[in-house]
């Protein structure tokens, strides 16, 4: 018996495969996104600033009294030995007013040496005592007896006075200098040539005279800085500097090497600069001066380096990325991946670094979150994931 084909068989099964393809392309496909493992960490809440070093002992060579000067053959970059001879001058024989205003420079001097001498000797003992509260309070806050601010304000005042005590000694040694040079252009014969001598070693930072010629009393000639002594100016918003304490920890990066050096903030300046933003805003600055713990050769005078100061730092800590976070009204959230499916979940925030946050509640370490997630990702939507 012939079987007969029913009618309509080709538009049946065409109908039927259309049926099959739109069922397949109504099912939603799942999306692919980036994920990241969460973990314990170290994480470092940081000021990021652009910050300019400083040699913390310069000085610049002038001319004791009217005089001709020999050609200055040391250039900028060039070493010296304290002592060594930077020049010659010739005064020439002074008049009745001449002698007076070069032995007045000569007495001025003097008295900053006595000057600074009394100051230093009145800071010695208030060094003593500052340094004896700092340790003291360093105790009492481990053993809990006090705040930690109290312990942050003796380390403050301890510093600032060993600052003071390293600019008196400085003090010193730059007017004791200067009387002597201003003593020997007042002893001088007639048509003698003085020795102008570096008062340091160091190394010449910049020439202001070069050829021979007659210049008056004051003229600047060279500038010499102390290479071994080195510290940072760091520019920071006022709304930033009051979370600064001296002692916090500075990582340097940018300076040219590729090496990360590392300092300490040494003082936050008391007063604010008024600066102009590159995009016209006008903001309140405050310069945090930080030390180096070792100044690559390489490393000058007003050279830029990039700053991060470390105000807070964290060791095994729960960490997620910041591009993992989405803001839900005052919260925030994360899709969490779950048998490749995303939950979406609050979490709580604390200390943010530059890339990462710490988790304080809501996600565990070995949990998987979406990083930028994509605008249609929602609750319970199917995933692949990429590592």
């Amino acid at each position: 018996m012939k079987l007969r084909r029913p009618k309509h068989l080709g538009w049946i099964v065409t109908g039927i495969v259309l049926a099959v393809l739109i069922g397949f392309s109504l099912v939603p496909k799942p999306t692919k996104v980036d994920v990241h493992t969460i973990a314990n960490d170290v994480l470092l809440e940081t000021i990021d600033a652009e910050g300019k070093t400083r040699y913390v002992t310069k000085y610049t060579i002038t001319l004791p009294a009217n005089g001709t000067v020999s050609r200055i053959i040391l250039r900028p970059g060039d070493s010296v030995r304290k002592g060594q001879v930077i020049a010659w001058y010739t005064p020439p024989t002074f008049d009745a007013r001449q002698y007076a205003e070069a032995s007045a420079r000569a007495e001025a001097a003097r008295l900053a040496v006595e000057e600074a001498r009394h100051r230093l000797e009145s800071l010695r003992p208030l060094v003593e005592q500052a340094r004896v509260r700092s340790e003291r309070t360093k105790k009492l806050v481990e053993n809990g007896a006090i705040a930690r601010e109290q312990s942050e304000n003796a380390a403050f005042t301890y510093t600032q006075l060993k600052s003071e005590v390293s600019a008196s000694e400085d003090r010193i040694s730059l007017a004791t200098y200067e009387h002597r040079a201003a003593r020997a252009a007042i002893s001088a014969a007639p048509g003698q040539r003085i020795e102008i001598t570096a008062p340091i070693d160091g190394k010449v930072l910049r020439r202001f005279e070069e050829q021979e010629r007659l210049l008056a009393a004051g003229t600047p000639i060279v500038e010499i800085g102390d290479h071994s002594d080195v510290e940072l100016t760091v520019d920071v918003l006022s709304t930033d500097a009051v979370r600064i304490r001296p002692g916090m920890a500075v990582l340097i990066e940018g300076w040219g090497g590729d090496d990360t050096l590392r300092g300490a903030v040494k003082t936050v300046e008391p007063a604010a600069h008024l600066k102009v933003s590159s995009l016209g805003v006008e903001e309140k600055r405050v310069d945090v001066v930080t030390s180096i713990q070792q100044t690559p050769a390489t490393l000058g005078d007003g050279y830029k380096v990039d700053v991060r100061i470390i105000v807070w730092e964290g060791r095994g800590v729960v960490t997620v990325p910041l591009s993992a976070l989405v803001r839900d009204d005052s919260q925030w959230s994360v899709f969490v991946v779950k048998d490749d499916k995303v939950e979406k979940r609050l979490v709580k925030i604390g200390h943010r670094a530059t890339l990462y946050a710490e988790v304080l509640q809501g996600l565990k370490t070995g949990e998987m979150v979406v990083k930028h997630p994509p605008e249609e990702l929602t609750e319970g939507s199917a995933i692949t994931t990429e590592r």
